[in-house]
């Protein structure tokens, strides 16, 4: 996900509750169709819906052996990358 720190900005929610996202937050955080709304600490926390593959873990365990990884450091590597994915940011081996 692009870390680079965008202005915040005031906009307006419609008499049917609906909003626009502006286009640099929509590209910055790269949204496709879906995105989580949760309500956090008096706050709306928006975040995108990372859709993955069916075979996604598998790839990513065969990518993880090919790197050198086994036992418990592969265990943990997985589910490190594995966050990193489902958060939307590029992973590192």
């Amino acid at each position: 996900m692009n870390e680079q720190l965008i202005k915040s900005k005031t906009i307006k929610v419609s008499a049917q509750r609906h909003l626009v996202i502006p286009k640099e937050y929509y590209e910055a955080l790269n949204i496709g169709e879906e995105v989580t709304i949760e309500l956090h600490e008096g706050h709306l926390l928006i975040k995108p819906v990372i859709k993955v593959s069916e075979d996604f873990a598998e790839n990513l365990l065969e990518e993880l052996i090919a790197a050198g990884f086994s036992g418990e450091e592969l265990i943990a590597k997985f589910k490190e990358v594995k966050q990193m994915v489902l958060n939307g940011e590029k992973p590192f081996l």
